[in-house]
């Protein structure tokens, strides 16, 4: 039986997944509307990239370190697709914009290493037992 503190320590990983996906989902939408440039957002790439995608990553973390031992499928979940999601991108783009993955940025590598880190934590969770 949950006590109520694991109950708010689920509810607070929950929630914190949500907005790291919407953080990471409106990077993405952003920069695919930009294209390099100025996209709906009024700012630059590295702008985009400090606010949006570094929140989202440490959200994704403070996620997944609030809720270590507790089961949810929601926060599992967006663990894993959000990770997926944030290396994948990142990845894809560096390949588009650079034509080739042999001309990766170390900054661009990172951000593609701790967002399968990010799945890879997600996993972690599936398989954990309780």
């Amino acid at each position: 039986m949950y006590s109520q503190e694991n109950v708010r320590r689920q509810k607070i990983s929950e929630v914190l997944a949500i907005v790291a996906m919407a953080l990471v989902l409106t990077y993405i939408t952003d920069a695919a509307v930009g294209q390099g440039k100025e996209g709906f957002l009024p700012m630059n790439a590295v702008q985009r990239g400090m606010i949006f995608g570094a929140s989202s990553i440490i959200l994704f973390f403070l996620s997944f370190g609030i809720g270590i031992r507790q089961k949810s499928k929601v926060t599992t979940i967006l663990l894993i697709a959000g990770g997926a999601i944030t290396g994948t991108s990142v990845l894809g783009a560096v390949a588009i914009a650079k034509g080739g993955l042999t001309a990766i940025q170390s900054s661009f590598l990172a951000v593609v290493i701790v967002g399968y880190i990010i799945m890879g934590l997600g996993i972690l969770r599936l398989v954990q037992k309780k």
